[in-house]
């Protein structure tokens, strides 16, 4: 088999459903809401973190203690030469005995080493540690303090900022005026009539920036301050002929990136990089608000809870064979069309020319095409009575395999470069979620018809 077709065989760019804001995408890169149905691609819907999870020890972090770690495993490192995950290692050295100098005994040390590149923690010094978890010394970042204090200032400035929103949104002023209005402050007891007051007092007294504990005060910050004086840049190690550059111990551009705070030049400063957390994240329409996706908490599950693909849920249409194309020569074009559902499906293909500027003149079937349901434990080789069970067209449809057939389109290439030609799809539905019912104890799932657009590329045409 040609290696350049699995990408096409799998993918099916040639084939691409229109979503609602207008972007043509795969099947199965994009979503199907059951409850408004509607295609959404992933621009469409509102992405939510579920949980943060390492990819390497499949460790699940909260939320709070990711923030903490800065996103980043403790416990999992890549190697800073080629970025593959580091191995802890143990083995047995020969330490000095604390009760006899003369001696020695053995101790078991732990070090960082990489498998594919032989990086090890010992190359840039790091100590061998006693215990395999951990401790590993961490590269200090140069300008640390001073993040530490902007982040404090900003924090400081920003719960200011929530207080004064929440005090003019409720003011208990307010509330006493309409109770001395109306006459109501007599009704009401000593007690409550007191805590009003107090609340109103407190209110107009004012928010004061004493009433947040913070390490950094507003008024003795040290602002930044612009200067005109720049370090001159050395440009003597990249043009100096007379002196030899030793690339094998000169970083490259992504493991200086990898260790932005720092950007070390020689290669012997590289330290390990912690490991990044991976998120799982679940999607939600933004029109309805239902989920689209969810996955399960689990970081070592692949399963979802809720899985809404279009892949799962909408006919798939395929191109079987692409003939070779030539301007205003007719060809007949075998597509294939495939059921994904439990249910069986009828599917309608018509045409969508809108104006006179397609690139091609269609003709597609005029009638309506019956999918059986998917059933895995059917056996594939009796399928003798399905033609004779939907009356098919011999002109149009070519085979039925199980939840599968394959149908003819007409086409008539009509201007040089690429065909394209869009067409519409309609089929209908069965929603086991939503269900209807004309009486209150029959309860039957509701079926709804829903109308695609799809673009299909057969790629250049000859003259």
């Amino acid at each position: 088999m040609n290696n350049s077709l699995i990408p096409e065989v799998l993918e099916s760019k040639r084939v691409a459903y229109e979503c609602t804001c207008g972007s043509l995408q795969s099947i199965h890169r994009i979503y199907f809401c059951r409850h408004c149905h509607q295609l959404r691609c992933r621009d469409c819907v509102s992405h939510e973190v579920d949980s943060q999870y390492c990819q390497h020890c499949l460790e699940y972090i909260p939320s709070i203690d990711a923030k903490l770690k800065k996103n980043k495993c403790a416990s999992c490192f890549q190697c800073p030469s080629c970025m593959h995950t580091l191995t802890t290692r143990a083995i047995i050295t020969q330490t000095p005995n604390p009760l006899d100098a003369t001696q020695t005994q053995p101790k078991k040390v732990f070090f960082l080493i990489c498998y594919y590149c032989r990086w090890s923690s010992r190359d840039i010094g790091i100590p061998d540690q006693s215990v395999a978890s951990g401790n590993w010394p961490e590269l200090e970042t140069p300008n640390a303090k001073r993040l530490d204090a902007l982040l404090d200032r900003y924090r400081l400035l920003a719960q200011r900022e929530k207080l004064d929103k929440e005090k003019k949104r409720i003011s208990p002023r307010s509330a006493i005026i309409l109770l001395d209005k109306y006459g109501i402050t007599p009704s009401l007891s000593p007690k409550v009539t007191a805590t009003l007051r107090a609340k109103m007092a407190k209110s107009s007294s004012g928010f004061s920036l004493s009433d947040l504990k913070s390490p950094t005060e507003i008024n003795d910050f040290e602002s930044s301050v612009a200067t005109d004086e720049i370090e001159p840049l050395d440009i003597s190690a990249y043009y100096n002929a007379s002196q030899d550059t030793d690339l094998g111990r000169t970083s490259s551009l992504r493991q200086r990136l990898m260790q932005v705070e720092s950007q070390p030049n020689d290669s012997s400063r590289l330290y390990p990089v912690s490991q990044m957390l991976l998120v799982k994240h679940s999607l939600r329409c933004k029109q309805c608000d239902h989920n689209l996706s969810k996955p399960e908490y689990n970081p070592s599950s692949i399963k979802f809870k809720i899985q809404l693909s279009a892949y799962y849920h909408i006919p798939e249409l395929r191109i079987k064979a692409i003939p070779q194309l030539k301007r205003g020569q007719d060809f007949r074009l075998e597509m294939t069309l495939q059921n994904p559902t439990p249910y069986a499906l009828h599917v309608t293909i018509f045409d969508l020319a809108e104006n006179s500027d397609e690139s091609a003149a269609i003709q597609v079937p005029d009638f309506v095409m019956g999918l059986s349901p998917k059933d895995d434990t059917a056996d594939l080789d009796i399928d003798q009575n399905l033609k004779s069970q939907f009356n098919d067209d011999k002109n149009f449809i070519t085979f039925r395999k199980g939840n599968k057939l394959g149908f003819y389109i007409n086409v008539c290439p009509l201007k040089s470069g690429e065909c394209r030609f869009k067409i519409g799809m309609k089929h209908d539905f069965v929603n086991t979620v939503i269900q209807s019912s004309n009486s209150g104890t029959d309860r039957q799932p509701q079926i709804s018809w829903i109308t695609h657009k799809i673009w299909i590329n057969l790629g250049d045409v000859s003259d």
